[in-house]
C-alpha cells in the first residue's frame, strides 16, 4: 500500500552558478536500531541545481514506511520546489524548505486515503519527524518538524557551545502544551501526561509536529466507522473532533556561518534522551574528522544507556532488537562540516 511514496520527479532545467565548490561528502554518519526495524532514515547528498548539500534524519514512529518515504524523496523534492522558484537559492532557502515539506506531506495524505478507505488502519497512525538542514558555502538553512534536533557546534571566546537551532517541537514541553490548550480550547484531554516526561497529543503523539499522523490532522482519518480491534482499528474515534492538532509544518532557520561554527549535529531523540545539546558539543568539538565525530556520539550514547540500566555496553548490544527498544531508541546522526 506504500508502493505509491516512492515515485522520484523529472530534472528541470533551472540551474544556479556558484561562487565556490562545495568540497566531497565529508560528513559523519551512523544509525543504531534499536526497534525491529529500525524507524529511523539519514540522508545526505549534494544537491544538483544548485550548489549546496542537503543532510537530514527522520525519525519514524508507528512504522518504518513515513520516514523511509522521506528518504527516497526528499532530495529530489527540493530540486523540484528550487526550479519552480527560480531565484538564487540562498534568498529563497526558506521557501524552497516550506515548499517541499507542504509537497511531500500532500503525496503522503493522497496516498494514504484510498488504503485507510479499504480499512488499512495503520496508515493513519503511522509518521516521522523530520530534521534537514541546506548548507552552502556561507550559510545554512535548518528545516525540523518534531524531537529531531540540529546543534550547531561552535566556539566563542574560547569556550565550546552546543545551541540548538531549531525549537523542538514536542508535548512534553509546557509551551507546546499551552499552544494546544489555546487552539483547542474546553479539551481538558489536548495533552495527556503518564508523567513529567512522557506526555502525548490527545493520549496518542509525543511529537507536536510530524509528517503522516494522519488520524490527528483529518477526520477522514478518524475512524469514522468506528471499527474496533477485530478490524484493526487500535485507535478508537476522536469525539468532537477539532483537528488538526498536529502540522507538518517546520520551524525553519538561515543562518551565516560564523567564525568559530565547526559542526552542525543533525539526530533522532535518540542521542538526545541521552546526551544535552552541550554534552554533544563538548564531546567532539576537539575532533576533525565528521566521521570519527558521529561515531563517538553514537557510543557515548550507548555508554550512557547502558549506565543507567545498570549494565555493559556489550551486553545491551546482544540482546534482540524490539527488547533492546525498552533500553534505548533507535538512534541515528549526521554530522555535517561547516569548514
Amino acid at each position: 500500500m506504500w508502493r505509491g511514496l516512492s515515485v522520484l520527479s523529472s530534472l528541470g532545467l533551472f540551474t544556479y552558478a556558484p561562487a565556490m565548490m562545495l568540497p566531497q561528502d565529508k560528513t559523519g554518519k551512523v544509525s543504531y536500531p534499536a526497534n525491529n526495524p529500525i524507524e529511523d532514515r539519514f540522508v545526505s547528498k549534494k544537491l544538483k541545481s544548485f550548489n549546496a548539500r542537503c543532510s537530514a534524519v527522520f525519525d519514524g514512529h508507528g512504522g518504518w514506511q513515513i520516514s523511509d518515504f522521506l528518504y527516497h524523496n526528499i532530495i529530489q523534492t527540493i530540486e523540484d520546489n528550487y526550479k519552480l522558484v527560480k531565484s538564487d537559492p540562498k534568498k529563497s532557502v526558506h521557501t524552497i524548505l516550506e515548499k517541499s515539506f507542504d509537497s511531500l506531506e500532500e503525496r503522503i495524505v493522497n496516498a494514504a486515503r484510498d488504503s485507510y478507505k479499504m480499512g488499512f488502519a495503520n496508515v493513519a497512525s503511522t509518521g516521522s519527524c523530520a530534521i534537514v538542514a541546506i548548507v552552502f558555502e556561507d550559510l545554512y538553512a535548518v528545516a525540523n518538524a518534531g524531537d529531531c534536533q540540529a546543534v550547531l557546534v561552535k566556539q566563542v571566546e574560547g569556550q565550546v557551545i552546543g545551541e540548538n537551532i531549531c525549537e523542538v517541537h514536542s508535548s512534553n514541553l509546557p509551551s507546546e502544551q499551552e499552544k494546544l490548550a489555546r487552539a483547542h480550547p474546553g479539551e481538558p484531554d489536548i495533552v495527556r501526561c503518564k508523567h513529567r516526561d512522557a506526555c502525548y497529543v490527545k493520549g496518542r503523539l509525543m511529537p507536536t509536529r510530524a509528517f503522516g499522523d494522519l488520524g490527528l490532522k483529518h477526520d477522514e482519518f478518524n475512524n469514522p466507522r468506528q471499527l474496533d480491534m477485530t478490524h484493526g482499528f487500535r485507535r478508537s474515534r476522536i469525539q468532537k473532533f477539532t483537528g488538526p492538532y498536529i502540522t507538518h509544518k517546520p520551524d525553519i532557520k538561515v543562518r551565516k556561518i560564523e567564525e568559530g561554527d565547526k559542526f552542525i549535529i543533525l539526530a533522532s531523540d535518540g542521542l538526545w534522551d541521552e546526551m544535552s545539546e552541550q554534552e554533544a558539543a563538548a564531546l567532539i568539538y576537539s575532533i576533525d574528522d565528521p566521521k570519527e565525530a558521529a561515531e563517538k556520539l553514537l557510543q557515548s550514547a550507548l555508554d550512557i544507556a547502558a549506565n543507567k540500566r545498570g549494565m555493559s555496553k556489550v551486553t545491551m548490544g546482544q540482546l534482540p532488537l524490539g527488547i533492546r527498544r525498552s533500553y534505548h531508541d533507535d538512534i541515528t546522526i549526521v554530522v555535517v562540516p561547516l569548514k
